[in-house]
């Protein structure tokens, strides 16, 4: 049973799980639609209810690699890069 309102249950995770794939093909398509057609490496990463799930248009090496890189930079990183830009 969820301690307050906003946990997930194993039903919520099951729910999201069954979305996924559908969610990571959306993802996709608007990725490589803002990259002007070329194909932009991501993975969708939830967590909650004791379980953590993740989807990605890559294979699990590639994203182990950029996961580690993102924490260890998160330490000095000053934001995202389109607000760097201006």
């Amino acid at each position: 049973m969820p301690k307050n309102k906003n946990d997930l249950t194993f039903l919520d995770q099951v729910a999201i799980s069954s979305k996924m794939q559908e969610i990571a093909r959306m993802i996709d398509a608007e990725l490589s639609a803002a990259a002007g057609g070329k194909r932009v490496p991501f993975s969708l990463y939830t967590w909650g209810g004791h379980r953590a799930q993740y989807v990605s248009n890559t294979d699990r090496d590639q994203i182990k690699v950029a996961m580690q890189e993102t924490l260890d930079r998160w330490g000095d990183d000053d934001g995202p890069v389109h607000k760097k830009a201006n």
